[in-house]
């Protein structure tokens, strides 16, 4: 895989985990225990400068990838198991975000390494993979599955908001 195919996999990859963790947080939104806005209707966030300080809500919230996918499985496991998205994105996503790139031989797979904290002067290695025009495809897959099943439920979920 050339650099420029890599950046282009790599690209794609990160912009499926991005748009699935703002499908998360609107799913979350959605809810009836949801946080309110806080913000008033027509309030063009985007123009804001840097420095505004806005209400805490589903949407603007630090919580992590790994909290909004357990949150949201709890809800559907409420409803309905076959929904859950799979945790173990997270674990990718935060190689991609605290890992290290690298290839030893030119025009080689990149490989992706990550390290947890040390400890006594040592780290343990927690991911390694190359990553391959294959990986790239099995991981977005597997985000995409992830994106599939926020979108279905929450057309349930509007659906029963509607009917009440």
């Amino acid at each position: 895989m050339t650099v420029d195919e890599h950046c282009k996999q790599l690209g794609g990859l990160l912009g499926n985990l991005q748009s699935l963790e703002f499908c998360l947080r609107i799913f979350l939104h959605h809810l009836p225990d949801a946080r309110p806005l806080g913000v008033p209707f027509g309030t063009d966030i985007y123009t804001l400068p840097v420095g505004s300080d806005l209400p805490e809500n589903e949407l603007t919230s630090y919580e992590s990838l790994g909290e909004l996918i357990a949150r949201y499985n709890r809800e559907v496991l409420a409803h309905r198991a076959r929904e859950q998205i799979d945790p173990a994105l997270v674990i990718v996503r935060d190689a991609l975000a605290h890992g290290r790139v690298s290839t030893n031989e030119e025009n080689q797979p990149m490989r992706l390494l990550k390290f947890d904290r040390p400890r006594a002067g040592r780290v343990r290695i927690t991911f390694n993979e190359e990553m391959t025009m294959d990986w790239f495809k099995k991981q977005k897959q597997k985000v995409l599955l992830g994106l599939k099943r926020v979108h279905e439920a929450y057309k349930t979920l509007t659906s029963r908001n509607e009917k009440a």
